[in-house]
């Protein structure tokens, strides 16, 4: 259920170059799903993964985090926006013209003396919801990012790069293979992990 792509395919679909992604890797700029920093197969990315690549990209565009901040986010937040795309994909199913407003908001908290940096959170959630969470904050601006349009864009990719997505990419809760999609996903952040990169040559004896 965790379907993946060769690198070729997953640039196409990410619509970025093959040097970019290269240097966003170098630079810790380069988004993945399931909070993992690396693939678990080298040459190989989930869908997911360009789900999360094109979201730190809007983050990067739209909300005032550097990219390396919106690649931060996208791994740290990875339960949140997959429960944002989960939902999202089955809202469209009923209603394919309408966006369900399920969000990914930065908000940019005031300054306090003392600061030299502005602050901010991150709240994932109906755009109502992050609305009221915020009520009574001190906020300079709050950017909200539609899981809906990322979504939509990987369509658009997909289609100029004559791909075949599957109808969906996650599995609800309640749903047959639930069980199996979240064994899937631990399995694949195990494999994840494990992989180590050597930086140096062992020394000799």
């Amino acid at each position: 259920m965790l379907a993946d792509v060769p690198r070729e395919t997953f640039l196409a679909l990410c619509r970025i170059r093959s040097s970019t992604l290269d240097q966003r890797t170098r630079v810790h700029e380069a988004a993945l799903a399931l909070g993992c920093e690396r693939t678990a197969r080298v040459g190989w990315y989930l869908l997911l993964d360009c789900v999360a690549m094109i979201l730190a990209s809007v983050l990067n565009h739209f909300t005032g985090l550097q990219l390396r901040q919106a690649a931060d986010v996208v791994r740290e937040q990875w339960k949140g926006w997959l429960e944002l795309v989960t939902k999202a994909e089955r809202w469209h199913e009923k209603y394919p013209t309408t966006d369900p407003m399920l969000c990914i908001a930065i908000a940019w908290l005031s300054f306090e003396e003392g600061q030299s940096q502005r602050r901010y959170r991150v709240l994932l959630g109906d755009h109502h919801e992050i609305d009221r969470a915020l009520a009574g904050e001190s906020i300079y601006t709050v950017n909200f990012v539609s899981i809906a349009r990322v979504l939509h864009a990987l369509r658009d990719n997909a289609r100029l790069a004559d791909f075949t997505l599957p109808a969906r990419l996650t599995v609800a809760e309640g749903e047959p293979g639930y069980d199996n999609w979240r064994d899937e996903i631990r399995a694949y952040q195990e494999r994840a992990g494990a992989r180590v990169i050597k930086t140096k040559p062992l020394t000799p004896a």
